[in-house]
This record gives structure tokens, sequence and C-alpha cells, in this order.
């Protein structure tokens, strides 16, 4: 069952990584990302993949690549040491891949599920022009029991024209990714071809060990031929993921036809110089091999490191998308703090009031005496009532709370969707919330919303009646306390009383005692502010907690939906996010599987002096 789940990591890895350049290939500003994820999925399938199910390092993989025209199946013929490619003078002959290998490799040729990828190995002989993708293996029939070459595979690859020509560079790269050894062929006349030079530069970047076979030139030519293709080219290859070798130049001139159909004899030293140079790139298949692996390795780990460019413009266009509902969150709140909450009383509060000040008067029989104040001030309560009635004007109606969160919700729909109008040329995303708001995303947002404001004001109703009941309770709870605020009401009461009578008597007027109505409406007045405060108090509080809630519990969710809507319901962005977060951790556990990390040594102990 755990190999099986390998084999499944390895199968996800490659096709994640085929979808980024898929999706690489669609962006035309992201195309220089494409060749890199693919070099990077048929390294998983034909690296990874085969080290996962533990198959043996043999036999080595030798690609010959090249422009058309280079003579890569000449160079074939001699690493083979028999005529065994098809060389023909038209360029671009060769188009499927054809493996040439011992006779004794038979029985050890890789069974990995998935290698090769899309192509599919041939049963019987067809031409190197066949143009499908297929594969072909084919016995060296004239191999010798010793020959040098006898545990490798030499694949002819089909010629690399132009990037364009999509089907035959898919061919070419998995057979590059198998491969211990590169022999990239260039002829003289185009030796510095870019296309073939930049599937160089990708060779290079994989960490694949490379000899350069020089083509086609007088053989008094080669070796200015051979100093100016390494100062064009060689000298401007890019650094190498992996420690590889000097990139040796083996010259092939143009030779008579004997000598070209004749490589193990006639062509014997054309033939030595260039094996030579292959087996000191891998003078066992098990170094050859692992080699190989570590620098997969490397890449893949590269390629993981390296993804958030492949979808920096997407993630851009994705965060301009969520700035703009997260604009249109702020002023959801802006509109609901000013249009709601700062004009509402809360009138519940109003009443906690009266009820805190009921609860100041005294109980039992001293209600006669709260009796008596309340009736002495009631004179002066009256007049205030009539003046202050006299001079306000009424509150405006305040919009209830329903009211302006719908209007403010409609207005951030409307927000996102002028956006997505103005911005739909710009990039996909911006195209498809076009297309969402057309299908119907307001209605669905608005439903989505009118779920949470019924929740909401569940909510906050038992905030509301929690917070008004807060101070009447803690009264109550407390008798201590409310007799020692009742005591004190009744000492304020009587003191003013008592100051008013000793001024009437010092100034001998008892028309001085009259004074006594307005002193026990102060005093009455003053304890109705520090109650009115201690409520209010309770009413900021409940504002703050409202407006907290509206934002956890309304526009939070709301914006955090909005927001990821373009990620959702099988969009291209949420399979990018997918692969985003899959792929780097799946490199991660494959790299561990095939290299796992060797135990600490341990020096051994100092002996006993």
């Amino acid at each position: 069952m755990e190999h099986l789940a390998r084999r499944q990591k390895v199968r996800t890895l490659a096709d994640d990584l085929a979808w980024l350049e898929e999706h690489c290939r669609r962006n035309p500003e992201l195309g220089e990302h494409a060749a890199h994820l693919r070099l990077a999925a048929a390294l998983t399938r034909n690296v990874i993949g085969p080290a996962v199910d533990g198959q043996g390092s043999k036999p080595l993989f030798v690609a010959v690549v090249g422009g058309a025209g280079a003579g890569k199946s000449t160079v074939v013929n001699f690493l083979c040491g028999a005529v065994v490619a098809d060389a023909n003078p038209q360029a671009g002959f060769t188009r499927h891949p054809k493996a040439f290998l011992h006779p004794s490799l038979g029985a050890t040729w890789p069974s990995h599920l998935g290698f090769l990828g899309p192509l599919q190995r041939l049963s019987d002989d067809k031409p190197a022009s066949l143009d499908e993708d297929v594969y072909q293996v084919k016995k060296i029939p004239t191999a010798a029991a010793d020959d040098p070459f006898a545990e490798f595979a030499v694949w002819d690859c089909p010629d690399m024209t132009t990037w364009a020509s999509a089907h035959y560079v898919s061919r070419v790269m998995e057979v590059v990714a198998l491969a211990d050894v590169v022999v990239y062929v260039a002829s003289d006349e185009r030796y510095n071809d870019e296309v073939p030079t930049q599937f160089l530069h990708l060779v290079i970047k994989a960490g694949k060990p490379v000899v350069c076979v020089l083509t086609k030139m007088r053989p008094t030519d080669a070796d200015a031929l051979t100093a100016h293709f390494r100062q064009e080219v060689l000298d401007k290859l890019p650094a190498s993921i992996g420690d590889i070798p000097a990139i040796p130049v083996v010259s092939i001139p143009q030779l008579p036809p004997d000598v070209r159909t004749d490589p193990a004899g006639k062509g014997a030293p054309y033939r030595a110089a260039l094996l030579n140079q292959v087996l000191a790139l891998a003078p066992t298949a098990d170094d050859g091999r692992r080699r190989t692996l570590a620098n997969a390795v490397k890449y893949l780990q590269a390629a993981g490191s390296g993804l958030l460019n492949v979808a920096r413009r997407d993630l851009t266009e994705l965060d301009a998308w969520r700035g703009v509902v997260t604009a249109g969150r702020t002023e959801f709140e802006n509109r609901y703090r000013s249009e709601y909450l700062s004009g509402e009383a809360f009138r519940r509060f109003d009443q906690t009031r009266e009820q805190v000040l009921h609860m100041l008067d005294l109980p039992g029989a001293g209600k006669f005496v709260s009796a008596v104040f309340n009736l002495v001030r009631w004179p002066y309560d009256a007049l205030r009532k009539v003046l202050v009635k006299a001079v306000s004007r009424p509150a405006p109606p305040n919009l209830s709370e329903t009211d302006v969160c719908r209007a403010a919700m409609t207005a951030w729909l409307d927000r996102l969707q002028a956006e997505s109008l103005r911005r739909a040329g710009q990039h996909p995303l911006w195209k498809q919330a076009v297309h969402g708001f057309d299908a119907g995303l307001k209605t669905q947002a608005g439903d989505l919303f009118d779920q949470r404001l019924m929740t909401l004001s569940k909510k906050e109703t038992d905030e509301l009646d929690r917070l008004a009941r807060a101070v009447p309770e803690k009264l109550a709870g407390n008798l201590l306390l409310l007799n020692v605020l009742r005591g004190g009401v009744i000492a304020a009461d009587l003191t003013a009383i008592g100051l008013v009578c000793w001024a009437a008597w010092a100034m001998q007027s008892w028309w001085g005692l009259l004074l006594i109505l307005p002193a026990v409406a102060i005093t009455r007045h003053a304890v109705e502010f520090l109650v009115s405060n201690v409520v209010d108090r309770g009413r900021n509080k409940l504002k703050r907690e409202r407006e907290a809630m509206v934002g956890e519990q309304l526009t939070a969710p709301m914006a955090a939906w909005l927001g990821d809507w373009p990620t959702t319901g099988g969009s291209s962005l949420e399979k990018l996010q997918q692969v985003l977060r899959r792929v780097p951790e799946t490199i991660r556990e494959l790299s561990g599987i095939v290299t796992p990390e060797k135990p600490a040594e341990t020096n051994p102990a100092a002996p006993p002096s």
C-alpha cells in the first residue's frame, strides 16, 4: 500500500507540473516557464518514478539531440558502432525517438508506470519519419559482447527546429529528462541556431552532463570551429543546478560514405574519441544514475521554489480583486457607523435608567419618604420638561439596521461589478467576475448575506438585553451597595434641605425656605446625571460591541467569501492555488524518499590513555 501511495505521488506531481505548463502556455508572458515545467514533469516521470519503484541503474541512457540536419543519426551510429539509425539528408526526417541498445540489456528495460509520459512503445518496426507520440526500441544486431557501450541505450531524438513544434519538443523533452548523458550535435553551418541553443541551456540548467559533437566541417577547419563554438555557445551557458563536468567537444568532420557507414571499422578513430568522452562522464552505471537522480531532485526543488514566478500575475490580479473587496468592506462598515450607530439611541437603555432610578427609592415604609421628596421636586421637574420640549428639536427618524446593512451590501456588490467591467480586458479573472455577475453572483451573495444578517440580528438582540440588564442586575445582586446608594441619595436630599434651612435662619427670612423645592430638585438632577453616565457607558459599550459583531459576523465572512470566489467553482485560479500548495510538498516528500538523509556519523570513542 505504501508503494502504491508513492507511485500516486509521482503521478500527481507530474500531472500538476503538466497543468502548470499548460497554464503558462495560455499566458504569453509566462511562456519562458513552460519548458522548465515540461522538463520537471518529465524528470518526475522518468527519473523519480523509476527510483521510487527501486529499478536498477542499467541501462544508462544517452540522448542524442540537435537541430535539423545536424547529423544526429550519424552520431547515433557511431555511438552504437553500427548503422542502426535512418540517416537522411532531409531536415526533420527523424520525428519520434528511437532507442538502440545492446542485446544483453533487453530484460532490464524500465517498466515504471508513466515511463516516457505520452509516448507509447511501438511493437513493430516503423520508419523514423512517423510523426506520432511513440517511441521504438531496437537491438543493435552486430554488437560485440565486449562492446564498451554495452551498458548504454542510445536515443536518436527528433529534430529541434522551432519551439512551435510542440509535439516534437515534448518527445525530445521526455528522452532528455530520462538521459544520464546528453550528446548535443551541431553542424558547421548551424552550430548556433536559436532553438537548439536554448534547448542546450535548458539541459545544462537541469544538471545533465553534455558532450558536444561538431559535424560536417572540413578536417582543416575543425580546430577553428571548435574554438569559435566554445566562445559563442559554451562560454555563454548558464550555471547548472548540480555539479557537472566541463563540456567536452568532439569533432566529426565531413566523412566519405565508406567511413560514415562503417563506424566500428574505418570510422573507429572517431567513434573511440566520442565514446571516451561519454564514458568519462559515466564511468559506472551506478555513478551515472546516482548523479542523474541527485540532479533531478535539485532541479525539482528549484522548480518548487520558483513556482510563484509562474503564478505571479494571477496572484497579483487575485490580490487586486481582494483589494477591491476589502475597500468595499471598509465602505460598508463606515456607512454602518455613520448611518446607523451614530444616530441610534438604543431606547432600551432609557428603560434601564428609569429602572435604576426607581431602585434608588427607599423600600418599605421608606417609600413614603421618597414620595414626599418626589412631590417636593414635582414643580421643578414639570417646568424643566416644558422648557426642554420648547427648545429641543425632534430627533430625525433613524434608519433601521437591516435597511442600512442591505443598502451597504448592494453598494458593495455594485462596486465590485463596476470594477470587474472596467478591468475585464486586463485578465481572465475580471472577465470571470463579469460572467459571474451575469450568472447571478449578486443573488447568491445576497442570499448568503440575508442568512448572516438574520443570525446576527438574533445575537444582537440577546446582547442588547444582556448589557441593558447589567446595571440593575448588579444592584439587585449587591444589596449592600444598593442600600449605600439609597442612603447616599437621601443624605444628599437631607443635606440640601439642611443647608436651605440654615441659610433661611441666618438671613431671618422664612421665605427662604421656598428654596427647598429647587434644592431637592437639583440633588435629584445630579443623581439622574450620574445614573445616566453609568447607563450611557453600557450604551456606548453596546455600540462598540455591535460594530465589532458586524465586522466579525457579517462583513468579514462576506469579504472572505467574495475574496475567495474567483478561486472556487472549478476555476483555473482554484486549481492554481491547489497546485501551488501541493507541488512543493510533494517534491519534498519524494525527495526524502529517493534521497533519504544519511544518519549523522558518530566519531569513534577515543582509546583509553
